[in-house]
């Protein structure tokens, strides 16, 4: 055995110091649950790790290319501020209190030598961060060459937030997909997205709120090709899933 166990109860006070684990209720099935909540914090965990940080690698992919080819920056201060502490700080702290999965106990056991960034980590977080700039950096351009630099921050901060918004829904497994999820739903992180994305549309419709996030007016379907730009990260992990589904078990 890796670990020693004793009884809190009816085991004797030799036994519970010599012990890795002590049962307080006597009760064995209380290691299955045990191991199912270290298996679903393990996961939440490593979800909004990598949530936050493939968030980051967009942003600074999409600073970097700009500086590098000589663009205006795309993104100010109040961006990245409001991007970090909002659109990502608060769908990750959902995240983090994500339901377990309830197959999370059909997984086989992990090494106790794999860590956190083991299993793919650093590749779902570059991919995701490559195909969240890319969408910005397409919209950039699209409104620099066609109204102006100020408006080319706009879209890109604002794809910037759909995508981040909506990915946060397929970050809550690296393989199920998100609609086979709805026997598990996080009704906060409904609630948070939902609320961000009223703010996010408030603030291109609302002097005050365009003012402190320095965006400008968007017209309504320039809106909705920013919300579908900002959706193609999602789709493309989502069809990434599907082909992890078919090589291996479910995480």
């Amino acid at each position: 055995a890796d670990i020693g166990i004793a009884m809190g109860r009816s085991g004797t006070e030799v036994t519970r110091q010599a012990s890795d684990m002590i049962i307080t209720d006597d009760n064995f099935a209380t290691i299955v649950a045990a191991v199912e909540e270290g298996r679903g914090i393990f996961d939440n965990i490593r979800k909004t790790l990598q949530y936050l940080l493939a968030g980051n690698t967009g942003e600074l992919l999409l600073m970097a290319v700009c500086i590098v080819i000589g663009l205006p920056v795309p993104l100010l201060p109040i961006h990245l501020l409001w991007i970090n502490l909002v659109t990502d700080g608060l769908p990750a702290l959902c995240l983090a209190t994500d339901p377990i999965d309830p197959a999370v106990m059909a997984r086989r056991p992990r090494p106790r030598s794999e860590s956190i960034t083991d299993g793919g980590f650093f590749g779902g977080m570059l991919l995701t961060g490559f195909l969240t700039a890319s969408v910005a950096f397409a919209a950039y351009l699209l409104a620099l060459k066609a109204d102006g630099v100020e408006t080319a921050r706009s879209w890109a901060f604002t794809v910037l937030v759909f995508a981040e918004l909506l990915r946060s829904f397929g970050a809550r497994s690296a393989t199920r997909p998100i609609w086979g999820m709805a026997s598990r739903a996080n009704v906060s992180l409904l609630l948070v997205v939902g609320l961000t994305l009223a703010l996010q549309v408030l603030s291109q419709h609302n002097a005050v709120m365009g003012s402190f996030l320095k965006t400008v007016p968007i017209a309504w379907p320039d809106g909705m090709l920013l919300f579908v730009l900002g959706a193609v990260p999602l789709l493309v992990l989502e069809m990434t899933k599907a082909v992890r589904r078919t090589r291996g078990p479910m995480r």
